[in-house]
């Protein structure tokens, strides 16, 4: 998974994002098209309801099986499922966690034109999973999906254009892709066109542009966005100076354990920017900040415990043991 270093504020690979949710996004996509069922004498469960009607029974065993002999008589979306479940693993179904396996059933469902599957199949290229590692042959499968509207293949391909990996760097191309992902409610791509109005990547900068495009993410729960979002409030860049705004942005990136929004809101509170001045809460965020290895909250610690009581520390550690951290951001 790219983990963006430093300063910079782009999250350029949601991959992993998603594959926190495989197996509950396949369960939803068996249900798709279910809602509504002809009028007459009731159908017979489709393969989709039986899976997802197994899988809710607690029955994932006969669920399993359904899905391989589906995928064995050449069903896509049941190879796509079987892809799925090895690639993250089910201790529920008894499937321990494949990368060769889940290949060989994305690649089959794949050569049917299953656009996910492409999908999923060019990201096992891009990491070297299951498969030896090749930027052309994830641009391939990206390019295939992404023709059929995947809007994970269009973010992908806008990374993969965004770094240069298989294509000659391209920022304007990149931006174009993230736009496609974007349309369809790709959140990541909203903050990635954010940053780069932000930055003057491939479009002119314009930091009210970033701004708009940071909130659309923020407001839809995107960690970095939420960051961005603050920073740029904290900045005045894009809109009104407004450290409240910023208090109330990092702390909604912070909530989910992103080590730079903690920092940040450590030093909110230290010198009294959008709240009233409170160095205990500005320790228990550099703590949590520094848990994750942040240098400037390292830094931070040092100084406040010369100047906090012996109870006050006390305090403060008691209270940096309930911040999150371990979040998918630096």
């Amino acid at each position: 998974m790219f983990r963006p270093a430093g300063g910079e504020k782009i999250y350029m690979n949601a991959m992993f994002e998603r594959m926190k949710r495989f197996a509950r996004l396949f369960l939803m996509s068996l249900a798709a098209g279910t809602a509504a069922l002809a009028a007459g004498a009731p159908a017979a469960p489709s393969v989709r309801e039986q899976v997802q009607a197994d899988f809710k029974a607690g029955r994932a065993a006969d669920a399993v099986a359904l899905l391989e002999r589906q995928a064995a008589a050449g069903d896509a979306e049941a190879q796509y499922g079987l892809g799925i479940l090895y690639d993250r693993g089910s201790p529920k179904a008894k499937i321990p966690q494949d990368e060769a396996q889940a290949f060989h059933w994305y690649s089959a469902a794949a050569e049917q034109g299953h656009a996910p599957a492409e999908n999923n199949l060019g990201f096992l290229y891009y990491t070297g999973r299951g498969v030896p590692q090749s930027d052309a042959d994830a641009l391939r499968w990206y390019s295939k999906a992404a023709q059929q509207g995947d809007a994970m293949a269009e973010y992908n391909l806008g990374s993969l254009y965004y770094h240069g990996r298989g294509v000659a760097k391209d920022f304007s191309k990149a931006l174009g892709f993230f736009r496609q992902a974007a349309a369809q409610g790709n959140v990541t791509a909203e903050n990635n066109i954010g940053f780069m109005y932000e930055h003057g990547l491939g479009v002119r900068r314009d930091f009210r542009e970033a701004v708009r495009w940071y909130k659309l993410a923020a407001k839809n729960g995107q960690v970095y966005a939420q960051r961005n979002l603050a920073e740029m409030y904290e900045r005045g860049l894009g809109a009104r100076r407004n450290y409240s705004e910023a208090l109330s942005w990092y702390k909604k990136a912070a909530a989910k354990g992103h080590a730079h929004a903690q920092m940040k809101l450590g030093t909110l509170y230290e010198n009294g920017r959008g709240v009233p001045q409170d160095r205990v809460e500005a320790y228990a965020w550099y703590w949590a900040a520094s848990q994750q290895g942040n240098g400037q909250a390292e830094k931070a610690l040092p100084r406040l415990e010369r100047e906090l009581t012996a109870a006050q520390l006390s305090q403060a550690r008691e209270r940096a043991s309930h911040c999150p951290d371990d979040a998918a951001a630096p």
